[in-house]
């Protein structure tokens, strides 16, 4: 019979918002979100990046992506410019402001990755990262 608390589906579900949740608790303090520090993260990675692209990185709706940059460069963060090839698209950079952020923060996402990897091998890792891809693929 099935239990909802043996279902890898909810498992996962619950340990990735206790993950999340505690990865943000560590930001908030810093004076940036969770998503705040991804979105930082792919505008240093990808620059000049444009907001629908940023959003299908991040995973998010371009709504919420639109009100994720106003709060970024209400902080001085990130400023927007229309394409000059195509005024429909706006994309984003960086300001000083934003990239001395990202720097600051970026390491946070490091510091957290190695306290979530504590006593895990790396055969273990890859294992559980091949799994994880291979559930998804099963299933879109």
């Amino acid at each position: 019979m099935f239990d909802l608390d043996e279902c890898t589906a909810f498992i996962t579900k619950k340990a990735s918002k206790q993950l999340t949740d505690s990865f943000n608790n560590r930001l908030i303090v810093l004076g940036v979100t969770r998503v705040q520090w991804i979105a930082l993260f792919y505008l240093g990675k990808y620059e000049g990046l444009s907001q629908k692209n940023l959003g299908k990185l991040m995973g998010v709706k371009e709504s919420s992506v639109a009100r994720l940059i106003d709060r970024l460069e209400k902080n001085d963060y990130v400023i927007r410019e229309k394409d000059i090839n195509d005024r429909r698209i706006t994309n984003l950079k960086l300001t000083k402001e934003g990239k001395k952020a990202r720097e600051n923060l970026i390491p946070e996402g490091q510091k957290f990755s190695e306290i979530l990897t504590k006593d895990i091998t790396d055969e273990q890792l890859e294992i559980f990262n091949y799994v994880l891809k291979t559930m998804v693929k099963n299933v879109i």
